[in-house]
């Protein structure tokens, strides 16, 4: 009888935390509502794009592609069909391009976003927040279509409450409940036609970003990136899509080119094109930025994006030559 009383309240207690935290996941967490939006959004726009025949490039990655791309941009001045399906680095980059796959038809390109500094992915490229979110947003189930892995810790991310978040939502309720999110606000976001996210800061605030600029350092030793990228080759090449990396702009200084040219190299290695950008991902000029060292000012983000367009266009990615002779120069891009 005691026995069996402990497997009631066992069963009960996992089955009242997984409600609990898939209700909370659905319906009260601020970032995740706000970022399903964005991607309705960019459903809509993804619809108007395929009305009309063609292949289209889908953006996939963090705020890094969400808060910077911006798709209407790329087809009025370069005529390329593009959408953004970023999310949240958060996330992680398996679950990124889990929720960006619905948008891949046959034909198109998945452009993969790499931001600086990333060279380690833990959890298989997965968050607890990721597999939740992936779970909201799809009508499916992320195990049995994409890239999403049956594992231990995806299952339990699913069971996984956190009274720390339940605690501070509470308290931001109660205390400032017009600043539970700080991208909830019409006062400092908003989210074009297309999805993008619009970032409005003070000049004070660009400030800040100019005390972040890292020393020297070594070429990364890229981890966990095999897996993640092996699993997305091999769907995009069953639906008859294509995958390429590109390195996001961050606001690092010019001689970080030199580690972010290794990195292009090592995706190259792997067998994915790496969009050719001769600033390989570092643009130390802080006024280009809004409230993070990878967000686009909205004017910045719009040139980047026909940037892209136009390398797109003309289908510019590195060759290895390139790469190798950027690495062995120990001046290269120093002038750019």
């Amino acid at each position: 009888m005691f026995k069996r009383l402990v497997f009631y309240i066992l069963i009960t207690s996992i089955l009242g935390t997984y409600t609990l935290n898939r209700l909370y996941e659905c319906f009260l967490r601020p970032d995740s509502l706000f970022f399903e939006q964005t991607i309705k959004t960019s459903k809509k726009w993804s619809h108007e794009l395929r009305k009309s025949p063609g292949p289209c490039f889908v953006f996939t990655g963090g705020s890094e592609v969400r808060m910077c791309i911006e798709p209407q941009v790329m087809l009025e001045k370069q005529g390329v069909r593009a959408i953004n399906a970023g999310v949240q680095a958060g996330c992680g980059v398996r679950c990124n391009a889990q929720i960006a796959l619905p948008f891949l038809h046959k034909g198109d390109t998945l452009l993969v976003s790499y931001i600086p500094g990333n060279d380690k992915l833990t959890n298989d490229g997965m968050t607890h927040i990721g597999i939740n979110f992936c779970h909201t947003l799809q009508q499916f189930s992320p195990y049995t279509k994409g890239i999403l892995p049956t594992s231990y810790y995806s299952i339990a991310s699913l069971f996984r409450g956190s009274s720390s978040n339940y605690s501070i939502h509470v308290m931001r309720l109660l205390t400032r409940p017009d600043c539970i999110y700080r991208y909830s606000s019409s006062k400092n976001a908003e989210i074009s036609r297309t999805g993008r996210v619009n970032v409005f800061l003070l000049d004070e605030q660009h400030k800040k970003l100019e005390t972040k600029i890292p020393g020297k350092h070594s070429a990364p030793v890229l981890h966990g990136w095999e897996p993640f990228l092996a699993d997305l080759q091999t769907y995009c090449q069953k639906h008859g899509a294509k995958v390429a990396m590109y390195i996001s702009r961050s606001h690092l200084p010019a001689h970080s080119r030199k580690t972010n040219a290794c990195v292009a190299l090592y995706f190259m290695n792997l067998g994915f094109p790496v969009l050719k950008d001769p600033y390989l991902g570092c643009w130390p000029d802080a006024s280009m930025y809004s409230d993070t060292a990878q967000h686009l000012s909205i004017e910045a983000g719009c040139n980047y994006s026909e940037f892209l367009a136009v390398q797109l266009k003309n289908n510019q990615y590195w060759t290895k030559e390139e790469l190798q002779q950027f690495i062995n120069d120990a001046n290269t891009g120093e002038e750019l």
